[in-house]
């Protein structure tokens, strides 16, 4: 039996090997696609060791809140306790009046018995009530005459420039230089006509 006739070749020997090397790489390019594709599973091992605990994850969302749940059956009754102790008999609505009185009295006579004095001229009020004595701060205006350097209270009054001013706070600054004080009643000024060293004649007052 003879070989079968080789037909005539219809490429040229660089496109028959162009065509080679197509298929070839197709080829390649197939089995990496199935390589990387996962096989079958295989039979579960056995169980390794417990690794290590991973960081807490962010808090989720809070839920929408649920349906209330079914009201649950009444449970049984309680039984009554022991009775308490008999209590001391109360007192007699008689005495109410007597201790009424009594303690009016008492009143009255510590209120009578009460002082109150002043170190500084009523700006500190010392007030003693039985053994305890109450201090009471004031700003009532005092007068404190003339203005001069030094510290003046609240309600201190004083005298300067021909004006009167009362302090409204702790201070040493001099009146109207600062807020510290208030113009109560201010200076008065000279009239127009007045003349100090001249005398004017009296008019003749005529009556008809």
């Amino acid at each position: 039996m003879s070989d079968p006739p080789i037909p005539a070749p219809q490429y040229t020997l660089t496109e028959a090997l162009s065509v080679c090397l197509a298929m070839c790489h197709r080829a390649i390019a197939e089995v990496r696609a199935l390589s990387r594709m996962p096989g079958p599973a295989g039979e579960l091992g056995p169980e390794g060791k417990r690794g290590l605990q991973g960081e807490r994850g962010e808090r989720g969302e809070k839920g929408e809140r649920g349906e209330p749940g079914k009201q649950g059956t009444a449970g049984d009754a309680g039984k009554d306790g022991e009775r308490g102790q008999k209590g001391e008999p109360g007192r007699n609505a008689a005495d109410l009046t007597l201790l009424q009185e009594y303690i009016e009295q008492r009143v009255e006579r510590m209120v009578e018995a009460a002082s109150v004095t002043t170190p500084d001229g009523g700006r500190t009020m010392h007030w003693s009530l039985g053994s305890k004595v109450h201090q009471v701060k004031t700003a009532l205006v005092l007068d404190a005459g003339i203005w001069k350097d030094g510290a003046y209270s609240p309600g201190d009054g004083v005298t300067a420039g021909g004006s009167f001013w009362i302090a409204q706070t702790e201070t040493t600054a001099k009146p109207g230089k600062s807020d510290d004080w208030r113009l109560a009643v201010k200076r008065g000024t000279d009239g127009r006509d007045y003349r100090a060293d001249e005398k004017r004649a009296p008019e003749v007052v005529r009556f008809k």
